[in-house]
């Protein structure tokens, strides 16, 4: 192909698409871009900028300039502490507690003006004379949106409206649903109108995209029915002649079962290592020797420090992309924890980042998830996965040690899960597809 067989495409997205990370979207970019060139590449971003070349060859990140009072929305988002301090318990005890009470109440504030989206309303985002000549003097053919802010979902549009392009709307999950949800507002009726805003500006985008992509069916069928449009179905994908060519490694080589498990361990994933760290427990009293290598891409030192507990839990950083397929493939069964209890309303039609990667391993995988969550839902209807949809340290041993002892359902679950891989999640046919549509999507607004 020659490069003007490529058009240029301007990615408007919050995480700037480095030349390499531990960043899931990162990743999916770059794979979809995969072999574009450079220089027919741009993104305009607010963060994440690890000092590398980047993936693309244009940037722009925006600054104090593309927001309404941008000084002070810079100045109070660089204070914005990520938790809040601990309240004073005895603020009149001396001066230095007063200021500590006066620190904490205005970090409250602070908080609570980002949680609610209020500054979204406040700050809000415009297209300056630089951004302007940015965008002007790359002249883009389509805008690559993705929303997750009122920011995001606003900027693609004043953007193409300004160059007169196309947009492709490719968002991963449900984001526009959560924003500023009622659920997790600090105050929920400060929250309303940047939720109202958010909703009506993603519809806006929606409607206004000449490309729409869900990333797994149970998005597709959600978008058909909430917005009125159609969605094309583009998964996560690898290349499968990645993990033939890899040899495997193994961190410990006696281990009986060796067990890996990757991924973002936040908050609701981080008890489910409690839970396996409890099944292996059960796996020893029936004569086993497991060992779960679980490796965090946000590992930091406190998680290392409660890791401590665990017995047959161990943390290590995670490889990059590239290394992680021997630690896959090296694994006897691989472990896909995701969510529990009440808060997976928000993650009914996700789909984890890693689990074409568990795929293409050629190993056994066990869904540790609600049963509503989509990747329970999907590893159940295509049956690449063993599901345990109830926390249970228990049963979830049962299933470890039938996949330990059982080769033909082991067998089962690989063969599955590569009939899956193949039909959902090869990279070459997902590349080809994305080409196709941004090429007809360039062609239909192309100025007569």
């Amino acid at each position: 192909m020659n490069a003007t067989d490529f058009p240029r495409v301007l990615v408007v997205a919050m995480g700037r698409i480095n030349a390499a990370d531990t960043s899931n979207n990162g990743l999916l970019v770059r794979n979809l871009f995969e072999g574009w060139p450079k220089e027919r590449l741009a993104q305009v971003y607010s963060g994440g900028n690890n000092g590398d070349a980047g993936f693309f060859g244009h940037y722009y990140q925006l600054g104090p300039n593309e927001r309404r009072f941008g000084c002070l929305y810079y100045l109070l988002k660089a204070e914005v502490p990520q938790t809040l301090p601990t309240a004073p318990s005895s603020p009149r005890q001396n001066a230095a507690m007063g200021a500590r009470l006066a620190t904490w109440i205005r970090a409250c504030g602070k908080r609570c003006l980002m949680d609610t989206g209020l500054y979204e309303l406040l700050f809000k985002i415009r297209l300056s004379a630089k951004l302007q000549a940015f965008v002007d003097k790359f002249d883009p053919q389509i805008i690559f949106a993705q929303g997750y802010s009122l920011a995001f979902t606003q900027l693609p549009i004043q953007i193409a409206d300004f160059c007169r392009a196309a947009i492709l709307y490719y968002p991963t999950d449900d984001w526009s649903a959560e924003r500023y949800h009622p659920k997790r507002s600090p105050v929920r009726v400060l929250s309303y109108w940047a939720r109202r805003a958010v909703l009506r500006e993603s519809r806006l985008l929606v409607a206004r995209a000449t490309v729409r992509l869900a990333f797994n069916p149970y998005m597709r069928d959600e978008f058909r029915t909430r917005y009125g449009k159609e969605f094309t179905v583009l998964m996560h994908g690898d290349d499968a002649t990645r993990f033939r060519r890899t040899s495997p490694s193994r961190v410990v080589a006696d281990a009986r079962p060796l067990i890996v498990c990757t991924g973002d361990f936040d908050k609701y994933r981080w008890q489910l290592l409690e839970d396996i760290d409890k099944a292996c427990e059960e796996l020893t009293l029936r004569g086993f020797k497991p060992y779960v290598a679980a490796y965090p891409v946000n590992l930091n030192p406190k998680m290392v420090e409660l890791a401590s507990a665990f017995r047959h839990v161990r943390l290590a950083p995670c490889p990059p992309h590239a290394a992680l397929v021997s630690v896959l493939i090296g694994a006897d069964i691989l472990f896909l924890p995701e969510r529990f209890g009440p808060d997976v309303w928000d993650i009914k039609l996700s789909v984890s980042s890693k689990a074409h990667l568990f795929m293409f391993s050629g190993r056994p995988t066990v869904v540790y998830s609600d049963a509503a969550t989509g990747i329970a839902k999907y590893a159940r209807e295509e049956q690449w996965a063993a599901v345990v949809d109830r926390r249970d340290p228990i049963l979830l041993a049962e299933v470890l040690e039938q996949l330990i002892t059982d080769p033909t359902e082991r067998q089962r679950l690989i063969a599955n899960a590569r009939q899956a891989a193949a039909k959902n999640h090869d990279l070459p046919s997902i590349q080809s597809t994305f080409h196709d549509l941004v090429c007809s999507a360039v062609q239909c607004t192309k100025p007569s």
